[in-house]
């Protein structure tokens, strides 16, 4: 498996993509699209990856994701269960970056939406003040289906990002770099089988085997790419996990830990303790008052 190149149609008859997905789970696979994405998490939970960045994702998550940055929204274990009543919600907007042009584009007014562009390429968490008026914006231009007011919205809504200082960068700049420098199919079937298998004890040589390398070689590869070990990406993945399960799921630490690839308890609450500056105890609890 690689990251899909996701392809979006938008009607000729305009000139970017609003909608909303209703869904049992968000669409679950490694991609990227040379489209922006704007996604607003209306009601959905489970852990976010973008780039090099995991983080867990719950109702009004707001990001801004920039052209070709690989990403998915993976929902928690509870959304895929046979008995499921879970639905996952989310507001999009999709849009060439010059949707309405390349001149219109490159007019003077619009240099703070170009160097917004550029940022968007690590992706953003829009938050405070920020993500309220875009959200507000948002609801508007959601319910609007055509017309000069739509256009207006959506321009509202990038210079309001624009002019924010209310963003946060998800992937690493280096992540950044060495995706786009080198060939990127090897490195995204070591990424989706990851995804996909983290749970269990996963060997080295498996991943080195889908790379088609001997160990040491794949260690170099995969260091030289992403800017950290193979296992310590493997880690990053587990402990991800770990912690939208402690916010939300009654099982036990240990239980945890097991489900989440950690096959020693001590190992589990060393990685944690090293990801996160804390233990997984005082993490679950800091969500419990």
């Amino acid at each position: 498996m690689q990251a899909i190149l996701r392809k979006i149609h938008p009607s000729a008859n305009y000139s970017f993509v609003s909608r909303v997905d209703y869904l049992p789970v968000l669409y679950d696979k490694w991609h990227f699209h040379p489209e922006l994405e704007l996604t607003h998490i209306v009601q959905s939970r489970g852990t976010r990856f973008v780039g090099d960045s995991i983080e867990e994702f719950k109702e009004d998550d707001l990001v801004l994701l920039g052209s070709s940055l690989p990403h998915v929204w993976k929902n928690d274990s509870g959304y895929y269960s046979a008995d499921s009543e879970l639905m996952a919600e989310s507001r999009v907007l999709q849009f060439l970056p010059d949707c309405f042009g390349t001149e219109f584009l490159n007019l003077k007014e619009m240099e703070p939406v170009r160097r917004l562009f550029e940022k968007a390429k690590r992706g953003l968490r829009i938050t405070g003040t920020t993500r309220t008026k875009v959200l507000d914006s948002l609801s508007q231009l959601i319910i609007i289906p055509s017309g000069i007011q739509r256009i207006a919205l959506f321009l509202q809504i990038l210079e309001t990002i624009a002019e924010s200082d209310e963003l946060v960068y998800l992937s690493s700049e280096g992540f950044l770099d060495s995706y786009h420098r080198f060939d990127t199919d090897t490195i995204n079937r070591i990424y989706e089988f990851t995804l996909s298998q983290f749970h269990r004890r996963i060997l080295i040589e498996e991943a080195a085997s889908l790379a088609n390398m001997s160990v040491a070689n794949f260690c170099r590869y995969f260091k030289n790419r992403t800017q950290k070990t193979y296992i310590q990406f493997l880690t990053e993945v587990r402990i991800g996990y770990a912690c939208r399960m402690l916010m939300e799921d009654k099982k036990s630490i240990q239980q945890i830990a097991m489900d989440c690839g950690f096959h020693n308890l001590s190992n589990f609450n060393r990685s944690f303790r090293m990801l996160k500056n804390q233990k997984p105890s005082a993490y679950r609890a800091s969500f419990s008052r």
